[in-house]
């Protein structure tokens, strides 16, 4: 069995968002279909971000 790399397992985030926001988000991202979660969104969104702030990362 191979031991895993905790270092390189992906991060579960938890934050606060206004309710009448989240309502409209997730029902907006049933009928995207480029974007399948908010997981998605949000994984776009950091990395979109990051590279406007001209950051290098990684995938």
């Amino acid at each position: 069995m191979i031991k895993e790399n905790k270092a390189n397992r992906t991060r579960q985030v938890q934050f606060r968002m206004d309710p009448k926001i989240f309502n409209k988000l997730k029902s907006t991202i049933v009928y995207d279909e480029e974007i399948r979660s908010m997981a998605d969104l949000f994984n776009e969104a950091a990395k979109k971000y990051l590279k406007e702030k001209g950051v290098k990362i990684n995938g």
